[in-house]
């Protein structure tokens, strides 16, 4: 799991089992398959933000700037918490 995830999860108040072996779990696979839907939703809707941008604007209206920030923040995203497109 991401260290990030698994920070984020003990922040959350997760806390394993004593002498568990939470690295193999079954559990740590479902926390971390939470946290990658999560953080891929989020995600998502910044690409569904960047093609409104481009249907929604004329081509010499579009918010080229906003577009490439948004961009540069999914990706950025998804590389700091581990998560693939």
């Amino acid at each position: 799991m991401n260290q990030k995830i698994r920070e984020l999860a003990e922040q959350a108040g997760y806390k394993p089992l004593p002498g568990f072996d939470f690295a193999n779990s079954l559990e740590e696979t479902y926390l971390k398959k939470f946290a990658e839907l999560i953080v891929k939703e989020m995600c998502d809707m910044m690409e569904q933000a960047e093609d409104d941008c481009y249907h929604c604007f004329e081509p010499s209206e579009r918010p080229t700037e906003y577009i490439s920030w948004l961009n540069e923040w999914r990706k950025r995203f998804e590389q700091h918490f581990g998560v693939e497109e």
